[in-house]
């Protein structure tokens, strides 16, 4: 169980409030209720207007969906310090999904009548509230626009690397991903090309029935979304996981020309792509590299990874001439021992650091070992809200880049 947080902790995570000055999230903190609810207590449904947000103290609520033809989708589900709903207070929104409790629920709530009665007598609060709209919206028309000439979508490609095994890249990419599902539900993939020992589907408790190494380059150039559908396996958060291998053996089938293939359908067909890579210097891995937007590039703070995060920052920029601008470099904190700091790390690399992920305990190791992903059970924690601040950073840096608001280095 994660640990109890206080309530303007929790309040200070959601990025509709981080930036509210301390005298105003206690006015905020001061209008929240409580409430119990039963298991299978219907919270509120798709398509009601948004009348309050919601933080889970304990049970958990499960998030979900339905077509036109009554079919349930479960998108995502909160535990103890989750939280969701939140753009509630500020738009009035009707609900595009319906939350369900899924065990005995005990719920902090704020609602929109009592919320707008605040923003009413506080000018500053209400400022701050309008800036967030502000960008809600430019995110939203910067989803709109990333479209080829034709308006074929085209989503965007996060690689994730690291020059050492053990350091974290694959719980911090499979959380990523999930936590991009939850802003793209159903148009979010994550690619796995350890395609030796990759550890992706066995983190989120899935068992995939295909791989990329059992189609070839040819018949991936001849898949549409639908069919494709056939090597991908779903996540409860609507992820969709796709395989490198589903054997040591086979990882020898994929080539750099099958990931370049492989991104090139993936970018078609979803709005988000996470890619999982191995710590080596292979041609798959090379690939998913160039054919990223961002690379997200782990750095560990001990003594001997960040030797190593140096020469890897020299071979991409020196001799592969990448261009900088495509990297940003996340401190991971996979250890409880003290480590140089952020701005010592720094000096050390010749790079900025853009996110710095505190360590979390035995958090990760037991969502792992259960198959799940911590951004979901516990939202709230430290390292759930350095993943939600990665997640922004990426999507921010791949749109200035692509707009060449960040020039070439």
């Amino acid at each position: 169980m994660a640990p109890k947080m206080k309530l303007q902790d929790i309040l200070r995570s959601m990025d509709i409030f981080e930036d509210l000055a301390q005298p105003a999230l206690e006015k905020v903190s001061r209008l929240v209720r409580e409430r119990k609810i039963s298991e299978n207590t219907t919270l509120f449904r798709q398509g009601d207007p948004g009348d309050a947000m919601f933080i889970v103290q304990e049970g958990r609520v499960k998030i979900l969906t339905s077509d036109s033809l009554g079919r349930e989708k479960v998108l995502a589900f909160y535990g103890e310090n989750g939280f969701f709903g939140e753009m509630a207070l500020l738009t009035g929104e009707p609900r595009t999904a319906t939350a369900v409790a899924a065990t005995d629920t005990r719920l902090l709530q704020i609602r929109k009548v009592d919320f707008d009665k605040l923003l009413d007598l506080d000018p500053v609060i209400a400022k701050e509230m309008l800036k967030i709209v502000a960008q809600r919206q430019a995110a939203t028309g910067r989803r709109v626009a990333d479209r080829d000439g034709d308006g074929t979508a085209r989503g965007k490609v996060y690689t994730f690397f690291g020059p050492r095994g053990g350091g974290g890249r694959t719980t911090l990419a499979v959380n990523l991903a999930v936590a991009v599902a939850a802003e793209y539900p159903d148009r979010t993939v994550i690619l796995d090309l350890d395609v030796t020992f990759g550890h992706v589907p066995i983190t989120l408790d899935v068992t995939p029935r295909a791989s990329l190494a059992a189609v070839s380059g040819d018949a991936l150039r001849q898949l549409d979304r639908e069919s494709m559908q056939y090597y991908l396996i779903g996540h409860e958060s609507s992820l969709r996981i796709f395989a490198g291998s589903t054997r040591p053996e086979e990882g020898e089938a994929v080539s750099g020309e099958h990931v370049r293939v492989a991104l090139g359908q993936l970018r078609r067909s979803f709005a988000q792509v996470v890619v999982d890579t191995a710590s080596n210097f292979t041609e798959t891995t090379l690939a998913a590299l160039e054919e990223a937007d961002q690379v997200a590039f782990l750095v560990n703070p001990d003594p001997a990874a960040l030797r190593d995060a140096r020469e890897c920052i020299r071979i991409f920029t020196d001799l592969l001439r990448m261009p900088a601008q495509k990297f940003t470099f996340v401190l991971n904190h996979n250890q409880p021992y003290k480590s140089p700091s952020r701005e010592e790390i720094q000096q050390q690399l010749g790079v900025p650091i853009a996110i710095e992920v505190p360590y979390g305990g035995d958090l990760p190791t037991k969502a792992a070992l259960r198959g799940e992903a911590f951004v979901l059970r516990q939202s709230g924690s430290p390292v759930a809200r350095a993943i939600e601040a990665l997640r922004r950073e990426l999507e921010r840096r791949a749109t200035e880049v692509a707009v060449g608001v960040i020039g070439s280095a």
